[in-house]
């Protein structure tokens, strides 16, 4: 199975970059697989494990998903965290899958917990003119949206991302370690 690559942007410099096996592309999206012990390269070109279960400590399995339609780039953990990066739409640019970050990380952590963290990020940018009115509301919405669906199991926040996650961890696919020729920036 071949790997792409996924790439985070942060305003209004940096970004992060790491490869990921192509799942599938269904009614929600587009489904990517990232194995336990895969790397994740910032634009300092620092490396350290994608989905650390905190800082230096070994990565998890993860499951992307990049919806078809929306502000959002969600990740399924094997700890059983779900978290999201709310962002301009993922497109494809070029051989990497590109967001930028508008700063909001909704989530619901494994004890069932559901909340949105990182609003004064969010409020910071936009006065430092880095986040535009539309992007602000959009990035509002989007959180507050995505809460709701983590609090009633809408799919793909029910089964369909832990479904993916378990049929990825049964194919035992080797750690993904080359960055390729992608730039760190």
């Amino acid at each position: 199975m071949k790997a792409t690559y996924i790439r985070k942007r942060k305003r209004p410099s940096g970004s992060g970059l790491w490869p990921a096996y192509l799942l599938e592309s269904d009614a929600f999206g587009t489904w990517f697989y990232t194995p336990a012990h895969s790397l994740f390269r910032g634009s300092n070109g620092e490396v350290c494990e994608v989905a650390q279960l905190g800082p230096g400590r070994p990565g998890e399995h993860c499951v992307q998903l990049v919806p078809r339609d929306g502000w959002w780039f969600a990740y399924f953990r094997q700890s059983g965290l779900i978290h999201v990066d709310v962002s301009t739409p993922p497109a494809l640019v070029g051989a990497e899958w590109t967001f930028e970050d508008l700063e909001l990380d909704p989530f619901r952590r494994p004890d069932g917990t559901i909340g949105t963290e990182d609003w004064d990020e969010l409020a910071a940018a936009h006065a430092a003119g880095l986040i535009t009115n539309t992007e602000r509301e959009a990035a509002e919405n989007t959180a507050r949206t995505l809460e709701k669906q983590f609090t009633t199991n809408t799919e793909p926040f029910g089964r369909a991302g832990w479904d993916r996650l378990s049929a990825a961890i049964e194919r035992d696919l080797s750690p993904l370690t080359d960055f390729g020729n992608h730039p760190v920036d």
